[in-house]
């Protein structure tokens, strides 16, 4: 019997479309570490990239409108947002800001245990980066919270 979940994939798998699939899955590489697993092109389009990043996929394609798959303006609003967990964010801000991403926060600590970074890649896509660096009860991260947005 097959599988339903291919072996190497989890439940939930992104796909991002791009303009400019090439040269983004380029950046993705240069800048997260991701790996390319498998492309298929056609008439010199990605139609579909499957890449690794640690434990997880994610899947890079052309943009295509004629078939409901739009890209992001890279300087407009997005709908959606990425986190990588990283071993070392400010190692991995740099990384990803020398390849080309646009600073949209720099590191810093949050109130919920994370040090967190957030980008915009060319592509229009938003990332974030998170390095667990504290263990914060539910109650306690409530607490820090409010005390954060009185102070803001």
């Amino acid at each position: 019997m097959v599988d339903p979940i291919p072996a190497g994939m989890s439940t939930l798998h992104t796909n991002i479309s791009v303009t400019g699939s090439v040269e983004a899955i380029d950046f993705y590489s240069r800048a997260f570490g991701a790996e390319v697993v498998s492309t298929l092109e056609a008439g010199g389009q990605v139609m579909h990239s499957l890449l690794r990043l640690g434990n997880s996929t994610f899947t890079v394609a052309e943009a295509m409108p004629d078939f409901g798959s739009v890209a992001p303006d890279p300087e407009g609003p997005t709908h959606a947002s990425f986190t990588i967990n990283v071993v070392d964010v400010d190692a991995a801000y740099a990384r990803a800001v020398a390849a080309g991403a646009r600073s949209v926060l720099a590191p810093a600590d949050q109130f919920h245990g994370d040090r967190t970074a957030t980008l915009r890649c060319p592509y229009g896509h938003r990332w974030f980066l998170s390095q667990h660096i504290e263990d914060v009860s539910n109650e306690e991260v409530e607490r820090r919270m409010l005390e954060w947005m009185a102070s803001s």
